[in-house]
């Protein structure tokens, strides 16, 4: 997509500026030979004609493909020819830009100067042209729930299990319809006990979203990690499920984190035949000229400086970066049998008085 990619040599980039002015409304000739008022033939690289009823408009368009910058002699040479010609306006498009006299020159008789070059990161908005940068898409879930119960109270008739009998408490995530009720003055932030577990669940997928590294070089994969979860009450914190009460100062449990890493690599001119920027060197405005590869004609639009916007809004907002890390989150658990069998990487312990 690079302007030498697409324009090799002078006679390539003026049959490149000649298409540019191709929009259906108007004729566009190449490297024509015209015969001026003086009798002199003169060599012109592009001539738009413009025609309105028994009207013609001639537009000369001169292209310098040079390494250096355009002088005053090479105007001077254009607006010659449009005073014998009788050309209504004429413009000057190079890759290198224009010395201080030549636009002065030409900005004094109406000639438009423009300058033909990429378009900037900024300008394409960042990161560039090419966004390439790695996706993780973050889910949670719990395991290995461990109450620290040191009293169970029996109610509605019920009979207490047997000291050595699995304690009766079921919790169940991700559903609304939980029986497992905070009774003790907890219940004043979380309602049930899944809603303190979920809430702390949440509190250790932050601190990996907070900071989220890049694995195994950035290939696509799934990894898992553990955060070990530590939950203390300085008051005892007591559950209601069905007919026993259970009072409890600690509350263990795991978070397991699973990490889908894939890597995203979007080419935004991937569709066009070309996208270059032309600066109008007269005006100091910028347009983006590009054409689709399933389109015939061109798109003039202008062009702006996404990092200059964003200054002058006072946003903080941070761009994206190539090779940066976008991490996103999934609200549901997934189950926890699919840390069975696994190794997954133990992180820091989480622990939450």
């Amino acid at each position: 997509m690079a302007e030498l990619k697409i324009v090799k040599d002078w006679g390539g980039f003026e049959k490149f500026i000649a298409q540019i002015h191709e929009d259906g409304d108007v004729i566009v000739q190449h490297n024509q030979t015209l015969t001026g008022k003086s009798g002199a033939s003169r060599q012109i690289d592009v001539v738009v004609t413009v025609q309105k009823g028994p009207y013609e408009y001639l537009t000369l368009i001169e292209c310098k493909f040079w390494n250096s910058s355009v002088k005053r002699e090479q105007i001077d040479v254009l607006w010659a020819s449009m005073q014998d010609l009788n050309a209504s306006k004429g413009a000057f498009f190079t890759t290198k830009g224009f010395q201080k006299g030549a636009q002065k020159y030409a900005e004094s008789k109406g000639i438009s100067l423009y300058k033909v070059r990429e378009i900037t990161d900024d300008e394409w908005g960042k990161p560039g042209r090419v966004i390439d940068i790695y996706l993780q898409v973050i889910q949670r879930t719990v395991r290995n729930f461990v109450p620290e119960v040191n009293g169970i109270a029996a109610i509605n008739g019920a009979k207490l299990p047997a000291s050595d009998a699995p304690l009766p408490i079921n919790i169940s995530l991700g559903d609304d319809n939980s029986s497992c009720m905070i009774v003790s003055e907890h219940k004043k932030k979380y309602s049930t006990f899944e809603a303190l577990i979920t809430h702390h669940s949440l509190e250790v997928m932050k601190i990996y979203l907070a900071n989220p590294p890049l694995i195994n070089s950035g290939e696509e994969c799934v990894r898992y990690l553990l955060y070990p979860v530590n939950l203390l009450f300085p008051k005892n914190i007591i559950i209601k499920q069905n007919s026993f009460l259970f009072k409890m100062p600690k509350i263990s449990f795991e978070v397991g984190i699973k990490v889908h890493q894939s890597r995203i690599i979007v080419d935004r001119s991937s569709k066009l035949a070309y996208a270059l920027a032309v600066v109008d060197c007269i005006n100091k405005k910028t347009f983006a000229v590009s054409k689709a590869l399933d389109q015939p004609k061109p798109i003039w639009t202008p062009l702006i400086n996404h990092d200059k916007i964003q200054v002058q809004s006072g946003s903080d907002e941070k761009p994206i970066i190539n090779g940066s890390i976008l991490a996103v989150s999934i609200k549901n658990f997934f189950s926890p049998d699919e840390m069975d069998g696994l190794t997954p990487t133990e992180l820091r312990r989480y622990d939450m008085i």
